[in-house]
């Protein structure tokens, strides 16, 4: 098994690097560092032109140093192409885990239309992504100073039990807290636990959210408990897009990482349907895994 970082040598892509490290240190797997280049670096007939002798020499500088800080295996690997296209392939290899990257790379063309590099590895890897944005938490949590906080957002499909099981996982690095939340659409389960008018619009009533807490717990199960660190539940009312309320709470509980299932919808479904996993991506501050359904999904 293998970790895979995309590096385009920013601040950013640095970070991320690092936790990556880490995170491949503590479980004990190699690391492969990858640089994607989008146009091509030839050879010439006496050699290598110079900007590919500096890409390489700056790649295998950047693994040896990580190799030293954190003592895992670290492989340089230089590629062309579209990045996030290289990258999503690199996860489709049977010995792929996990690909790591840095929340601000950019493709050229239509920045703000495309997306970042980030977020379109998402939509095409097949393998749990892990996008770096603030890792102060992360970087400690490997270096054993403290307990991570992770919320995992579920809506309790087996998507969400896929990405909870990802984030119980961690727990085998180092101890974490998990935050399950679950957003709950007022109106809707109002109706179906049969209380009566009027709805609130910001809250649920407690009659209502005391049985879809323990709800919320049963269908999480076994998962979490008995692990380093407390699992708690919590059932949020709102209305409208979910990322959005997701987000918050994450930042009300001082989560480290969100962790969401991605459902990885194209075109019109994206676009009709919503994406929860791209909204996060785009509006949190902390850093957010996002979990496919696959039989990859192992932290």
């Amino acid at each position: 098994m293998s970790v895979f970082c995309g590096t385009d040598f920013s601040e950013s892509a640095d970070v991320a690097a690092r936790v990556a490290a880490g995170i491949a240190a503590r479980l004990g797997l190699p690391l492969e560092l990858v640089h994607v280049h989008e146009t091509e670096l030839p050879e010439s007939p006496g050699g290598l032109w110079p900007e590919r002798s500096q890409v390489e020499r700056r790649l295998s500088e950047q693994a040896l140093a990580l190799q030293s800080v954190f003592g895992a295996e670290v492989t340089p690997s230089l590629e062309q192409g579209a990045p996030h296209e290289v990258l999503a392939r690199r996860g489709q290899r049977a010995d792929a885990r996990l690909i790591v990257v840095g929340s601000l790379g950019k493709t050229r063309q239509e920045l703000w239309l495309l997306g970042s590099v980030a977020e379109r590895v998402v939509q095409a890897a097949s393998v749990p992504v892990l996008v770096v944005r603030e890792a102060a938490g992360l970087e400690a949590w490997l270096r054993g100073e403290k307990t991570l906080r992770i919320l995992v957002g579920v809506e309790c499909t087996a998507l969400s039990r896929t990405a909870l099981a990802w984030a119980n996982a961690l727990r085998r690095i180092g101890p974490a807290d998990l935050i399950v939340a679950r957003i709950a659409w007022p109106a809707e389960e109002h109706d179906r636990f049969g209380v009566s008018t009027p709805v609130p619009l910001d809250h649920l009533r407690p009659e209502l959210e005391a049985p879809l807490v323990r709800e919320l717990e049963a269908w999480a199960g076994e998962e979490g408990r008995g692990a380093p660190g407390s699992t708690t539940f919590v059932v949020r009312a709102g209305w409208g897009r979910v990322d959005g309320h997701l987000t918050q709470v994450a930042s009300e509980t001082g989560a480290d990482l969100l962790v969401v299932g991605t459902h990885q919808r194209a075109g019109i479904a994206r676009l009709w349907q919503g994406s929860v996993s791209r909204g996060v991506l785009h509006c949190a501050a902390m850093s957010v895994a996002c979990i496919p359904q696959s039989k990859g999904s192992r932290a």
